[in-house]
């Protein structure tokens, strides 16, 4: 701690653990595995679906490169694409076709209404695309965060006789392009918080009393500790997500029962407490998450071992709880984010203080069974937290303080349920979860 009190704002040596990927299906709910699409064609479209859309056609291994409308492939949620360059650009943003039934070339993406120009290279984040005259790529991340002279990967569709490229660009072959961006970007996450609307996951805490927040700088790197308002005594820790849909993020939290919804209004403000229902005294403390895929953020909790889901319906309402499934009485209170990058909302918990478990979203509140990722949480169940996307690499990060230490931890989303070693945030945390 600073002579202030607050967190360190810095980042610290990377801590030695690390999670142990083990694939296990220790839980279902129910039957719940369909698969169903995130996106509609020509809307609102996740970073994160992005990806998982240009990785499906990789994954497929027969999307041979042709300019020929005709053999347009399926992008797996009912439509079908021309695998060249702008069609895998136009499948991975989800886009209409042209009045002629074609998909858009590297011309139409010149002059394509919903696509800004991005003023460097340097601000492409995951889904955007470079765009030169007459060949487009997808982006994906860049190969060191830190230093994008080292490159990025892309996804390509790059001449006849090839199949969809994952590969790595070098940053002189990149200064040959211009960086676009699609206009139809959640740019924020429907999972933690990210009240000053950088893109960068914000740490906050209630603890003690006050609502405080770190905003997230990326690449781990936080601001100091802004202490927002008191009177947070007596609440559960706040879930963070859009209830209003607004695009600013807002917190709701538990009181004697009740809970209550406070809109965002950006810069680490908020409007005045609207108390959103009563009834809710059994229930865990809730946490946010896009479960159905809509757009709006819900609410999920656990009472007596079974997880119920409230629908986000915008302007702080939402449908009746949906009972999603039991056998919740060994874990703690779920978390949630998109922990495999596919574009839905995921959960995952603790059971019997030790392991992490995390049950993939299929869309429709439904889930898929339980992975059980690592060992060695019994230090840090109890305060276990979604960050959004704290390094603006397009993947969840989860975050955990040790109890005995009180050293805040960071554990970076790598996708496919898997994360980074643990980065040590600075200690002196406990008071504040």
């Amino acid at each position: 701690m600073n002579s202030s009190g607050s967190p360190r704002a810095v980042r610290f040596a990377a801590a030695l653990m690390a999670l142990v990927t083990v694939v296990a299906g220790l839980l279902t709910f129910g039957t719940r595995n369909e698969a169903s699409a995130a996106s509609t064609v020509g809307g609102a479209i996740t970073r994160a679906e992005i990806i998982a859309r240009a990785k499906y056609w990789y994954d497929r291994g027969d999307t041979w490169y042709s300019q020929d409308q005709a053999d347009a492939i399926s992008d797996g949620t009912g439509g079908k694409y021309r695998p060249d360059c702008s069609g895998l650009v136009a499948m991975a943003w989800h886009l209409p076709k042209k009045s002629d039934g074609w998909d858009l070339n590297t011309g139409d993406f010149e002059s394509y209404s919903h696509k800004s120009w991005l003023p460097s290279l340097h601000d492409l984040l995951p889904g955007d695309a470079l765009l030169k005259n007459g060949h487009i790529e997808l982006f994906e991340k860049w190969v060191d965060p830190k230093d994008h002279s080292a490159g990025a990967w892309v996804y390509s569709e790059n001449t006849y006789g090839q199949k969809t490229n994952h590969n790595t660009n070098s940053w002189s072959e990149m200064t040959t392009y211009r960086g676009i961006r699609y206009d139809k970007v959640i740019e924020k996450s429907l999972d933690g918080g990210d009240f000053d609307g950088n893109g960068a996951g914000d740490i906050y805490a209630t603890g003690t009393g006050t609502l405080t927040i770190w905003n997230g700088k990326g690449n781990n790197n936080f601001g100091t500790a802004d202490p927002v308002g008191g009177g947070w005594e007596g609440f559960t820790r706040p879930a963070a997500g859009d209830f209003n849909k607004d695009g600013k993020t807002d917190l709701a939290a538990v009181k004697n029962g009740t809970l209550y919804v406070w809109n965002g209004k950006g810069g680490n403000k908020f409007g005045a407490a609207d108390a959103v229902g009563s009834g809710w005294e059994p229930f865990t403390a809730p946490v946010a998450g896009d479960f159905n895929n809509d757009g709006i953020s819900d609410l999920s909790a656990v009472k007596d071992g079974t997880l119920y889901i409230w629908n986000g319906k915008g302007g702080n309402h939402f449908t009746p709880a949906d009972p999603v499934g039991g056998g919740w009485e060994p874990f703690t209170a779920p978390i949630a984010g998109d922990f495999n990058n596919d574009g839905k909302t995921d959960l995952a918990a603790v059971r019997d203080g030790n392991t992490l478990h995390i049950w993939n979203g299929k869309g429709s509140n439904k889930f898929g069974a339980a992975d059980a990722i690592g060992s060695g949480w019994g230090d840090y169940h109890t305060t276990l937290m979604s960050l959004g996307d704290v390094n603006k690499d397009g993947h969840s990060d989860i975050a955990a303080v040790n109890k005995n230490t009180g050293t805040l931890y960071l554990w970076n989303g790598k996708g496919g349920n898997k994360f980074g070693p643990a980065d040590a945030l600075g200690g002196g945390w406990l008071p504040h979860f």
